[in-house]
């Protein structure tokens, strides 16, 4: 993912999140986590899945966020890149402030 699309990215999850983002979700994977939480006292469940688990030089990663029946996933080489991802859609879809 280019640098001008995770700064894109930052941007959209502190329009729809505010304050409440943790610096740097997009670039380490505990604050990621951090962001992870706050959707899931919103109701969302989420899941993290490793898609390369054997590999020891490729990394892929997929993170989603389930509500109801709605599913919001997104995939990405770093783990923290994908988890915002799949936040953003389901936060931008939800509405949730």
């Amino acid at each position: 993912m280019s640098e001008s699309a995770i700064e894109r990215l930052e941007k959209q999850l502190k329009q729809l999140l505010g304050e409440s983002v943790p610096d740097q979700a997009v670039y380490n994977i505990n604050a990621a986590m951090e962001l992870a939480g706050i959707l899931e006292t919103q109701g969302f469940t989420f899941q993290l899945k490793d898609m390369c688990p054997k590999s020891l030089t490729e990394t892929h990663w997929r993170a989603t966020f389930l509500k109801e029946d709605a599913v919001f996933s997104a995939e990405a080489p770093q783990s923290s890149v994908a988890v915002c991802m799949a936040a953003a859609d389901a936060l931008s879809t939800h509405n949730i402030t």
